[in-house]
């Protein structure tokens, strides 16, 4: 942040930047749908669907690295594979028992688009009065209103995030 404001930020204002990259980070989560931190020997649980095919939520599948495959608490399975963002079993995968995925996934670091979205969106919040909605230069005009209206995503935080955004799934349909 102090490289991008061009200037050391003071003691006392480290609490309050830190907060808004925290609130910043937390809204683009909420817009992408996903986290951007690193995942390390986790555990996530599917639902099988009776099929070959095992689909992987898109949440999981940024740099996803298997370590293991499994029904609930068995042995782990060996006659699998990861093609694309589904698990693919000969067998099948039956239905009702879950599989649990433990793997590593997400990123090491965070895109740069993305710190450069949080900060762009914290600075603009710092230039912020407490409490101001808008302001007009002209006969000078000050709104005030509650204090947390101008902590949103832009228009322009939200174009520059739409990459990364979690897609819409889609529905597979089989004649039976």
């Amino acid at each position: 942040m102090a490289a991008r404001l061009g200037r050391p930020i003071p003691e006392e204002e480290r609490p309050r930047v830190e907060a808004f990259l925290a609130d910043a980070t937390a809204f683009v989560e909420d817009y992408c749908g996903r986290t951007f931190e690193q995942h390390q020997d986790e555990t996530f649980a599917l639902v099988p669907v009776d099929d070959q095919q095992l689909v992987i939520p898109p949440r999981y599948l940024p740099n996803l690295v298997i370590g293991s495959v499994r029904f609930d608490q068995d042995e782990p399975l060996t006659d699998w594979s990861f093609r694309g963002q589904s698990l693919w079993r000969s067998a099948g995968w039956g239905r009702g028992q879950a599989v649990n995925v433990t793997g590593s996934w997400g990123y090491v670091t965070p895109p740069a688009g993305l710190k450069a979205v949080v900060c762009a969106e914290v600075i603009r919040w710092l230039a912020v009065s407490p409490g101001v909605v808008s302001e007009r230069v002209g006969d000078i005009e000050v709104e005030f209103g509650a204090s947390s209206a101008a902590q949103a995503l832009s228009p322009t935080a939200m174009t520059s995030l739409r990459r990364y955004r979690r897609k819409a799934g889609s529905l597979t349909l089989r004649r039976t």
